[in-house]
């Protein structure tokens, strides 16, 4: 003899659930394609302060370049200049020199400029620089012969 269950026992037992229903399978997958969302979204910010990170490094180092070339001579570091590298030529550049802060030392202030992607990427570098048309050349040093003597004197009474 088989038992009926009264409505008391249907109540109390759960009933087993062979599966996931639509609407569960719905929000797991809402939940999904935001959070990939949200990470595409994460990838590209990267991405982006990546390059801009790229372009700050390469444009800090041509405005050195164009410091260092200065304080070697190439160009007077009391006159303006602007143009573009010959090894980047994406990029520009001015030369800008203030006023003698003393004799012959000059503030010069490099400008590095490149548009890229609707961006625009700036370096700006001000170093003093003593003017190299005042600066020895080692080239005209004259060397000491060897018969040079050199007479040194004591204190003593």
């Amino acid at each position: 003899m088989t038992r009926r269950p009264t409505a008391a026992t249907r109540l109390t037992r759960s009933p087993q659930r062979a599966g996931l229903s639509l609407l569960e399978v719905l929000v797991a997958l809402a939940i999904f394609l935001i959070s990939l969302a949200a990470i595409a979204g994460l990838v590209d910010f990267g991405a982006e302060r990546a390059q801009a990170a790229s372009m700050t490094t390469l444009g800090t180092r041509l405005a050195q370049a164009k410091l260092a070339e200065i304080e070697a001579g190439v160009s007077p570091p009391s006159a303006s200049e602007s143009g573009t590298f010959e090894d980047e030529p994406d990029w520009t550049y001015t030369v800008e020199p203030g006023a003698a802060l003393a004799a012959n030392t000059y503030p010069v202030t490099v400008t590095v400029r490149r548009e890229m992607g609707g961006r625009a990427y700036e370096v700006v570098l001000t170093q003093v620089i003593f003017d190299p048309a005042f600066q020895g050349k080692a080239a005209a040093i004259t060397k000491p012969t060897d018969s040079t003597t050199t007479t040194a004197s004591t204190g003593s009474k």
